[in-house]
């Protein structure tokens, strides 16, 4: 009876197999981070779930890069699709700043430590691998004395909006 489902390639053909989950009355279906589920190895599961729902589905597929797998896959299962591509140049606003430092693992911290001590930046979006690294990293920067706070998928809506970019802070994000 739900009008939305989310859920992860794995956990959609778990309960598909224990009948739980019926799609054949589905009328759109998503499928964000194509390229990373097929990196991930889920392009199997991917396919059986577009083969368990109705041809005139309408389909929107997400992905940053467009691998040849993932072409086929959208030849396969959608009708006269359309790429939609967002130009290099408007992909981030002029005030916003970005770099990337390539860092071993182990010195992650004292890297974003060293560059907030000698920065002046009015507020920092870090991004991070998993839930919990966000949960460490914020943590972390907060006891080094940089306020900080995670955002991730495990908070509640009204604490993501509490978060909301407002001073000089740091935030982690999966």
């Amino acid at each position: 009876g739900a009008h939305v489902i989310v859920g992860t390639p794995g956990r959609v053909m778990d309960h598909m197999r224990q009948g739980y989950l019926n799609l054949e009355g589905i009328r759109t279906l998503v499928l964000d981070e194509a390229d990373e589920m097929l990196n991930m190895g889920f392009i199997e599961s991917v396919e059986a779930i577009l083969s368990a729902t109705p041809t005139e589905r309408q389909t929107a597929l997400f992905s940053a890069t467009l691998p040849a797998r993932i072409r086929a896959l959208a030849a396969r299962f959608m009708r006269d699709p359309q790429a939609v591509s967002v130009k290099r140049e408007t992909m981030t606003v002029k005030a916003t700043e970005q770099r990337y430092y390539l860092v071993h693992e182990s010195d992650k911290l004292n890297a974003l430590t060293n560059l907030f001590e000698m920065e002046s930046m009015t507020s920092v979006l870090v991004f991070a691998r998993t839930r919990a690294e966000t949960t460490r990293l914020a943590s972390e920067l907060s006891l080094r004395g940089f306020p900080s706070e995670a955002l991730n998928g495990d908070l509640e809506q009204n604490a993501r909006e509490r978060i909301a970019p407002t001073s000089s802070q740091a935030f982690a994000t999966t």
